[in-house]
């Protein structure tokens, strides 16, 4: 079984925040008001799958991810911050959000970011929830999410009020689930959180005039994920476009089509290894079943993309 949440680090002095901060997330440049006496801060953090999930406060400060820390650590996770007390603001890929108890952002790691967090008159503790999926688990592409970072989410009406508050429960909560149960629940949860931040920007609904034919082009990819000769050759045919036209395309949001496939395809095999559709099926079933013709080349890729095994994936699931 596993719980959402681990008990509370806490820390009194300034030079050991920096760290704790790197390890519960990724490096990050910590700038806090030197006019101030007394410092506090607490971490907290568990899993939901491969979903963490932390409880995070402390005093007036602002947190920097530079080009410099991301070639330390090249760590790739997608965040959403929820703030519970205080304010904050948050800058990524040319957005600022500003952020009141309820509101939430989504950003990544993997490009910089910066955050000036600040408490209210009734604390001097801001506090903030986030959650951490590691990034081939998320379907955007990078320019899909480049157009969603620190974007505010708000979090007291509509569906993004509601999505805030069933965040707030989860990390409020603690639930303790099956660790099967665990994984689907971080991989819908994150379909969520995309879904709808997405229509309430309403990225992708634009005047662009290939953004019709896209749709009709993921939808082919997703049908036919388990035809091992699925190409970008036979995509551009089935589509009355050229290769290179293709491609461009698919620059447009940071992928190529190759890239696109086979992201795709880890995801559904990812997905079997957890539900019954997986039952009993061995590995090379799955994997020939979502287009991969070579059981060692599958084990590579899902490795690189998930950092374990699928074999040790299926054992977690179903320990």
């Amino acid at each position: 079984m596993t719980a959402a949440r681990s008990n509370e680090t806490n820390t009194s002095r300034r030079e050991v925040w920096r760290d704790l901060l790197r390890d519960h997330f990724v490096s990050l440049d910590v700038d806090v008001e030197r006019d101030r006496g007394t410092f506090g801060g607490a971490v907290s953090s568990g899993f939901l799958g491969h979903l963490r999930v932390s409880g995070v406060r402390s005093v007036d400060q602002d947190v920097v991810r530079t080009q410099e820390l991301l070639r330390r650590d090249g760590g790739r996770y997608f965040q959403v911050c929820l703030v519970r007390r205080g304010e904050a603001r948050a800058t990524q890929d040319g957005h600022e959000a500003t952020l009141r108890p309820g509101d939430f952002v989504i950003y990544e790691t993997e490009r910089p970011f910066h955050w000036a967090l600040r408490s209210d008159a009734a604390s001097p503790y801001w506090d903030l929830a986030v959650f951490t999926w590691p990034r081939d688990t998320i379907r955007l592409s990078e320019s899909e999410s480049a157009s969603l970072t620190c974007r505010t989410l708000d979090g007291g009406s509509g569906i993004t009020g509601v999505l805030s508050r069933m965040l707030t429960d989860v990390l409020v909560a603690k639930p303790t689930v099956s660790e099967a149960g665990a994984l689907r629940i971080a991989d819908e949860i994150g379909d969520l959180v995309t879904t709808v931040a997405t229509e309430a920007h309403g990225i992708g609904e634009g005047t662009d005039r290939h953004a019709s034919l896209l749709r009709q082009i993921d939808a082919y990819i997703e049908e036919h994920l388990g035809d091992p000769d699925l190409s970008p050759e036979g995509v551009a045919q089935a589509h009355y476009v050229s290769t290179r036209q293709l491609q461009r395309m698919f620059a447009r949001r940071g992928q190529t089509v190759s890239q696109v496939i086979r992201r795709r395809r880890l995801e559904r095999c990812r997905r079997d290894l957890l539900t019954r559709r997986g039952g009993d099926a061995t590995l090379t079933e799955i994997c020939v079943r979502w287009g991969f013709t070579d059981l060692a080349v599958f084990s590579r890729a899902f490795r690189e993309a998930y950092g374990t095994s699928p074999t040790a994936y299926r054992t977690r699931a179903r320990a």
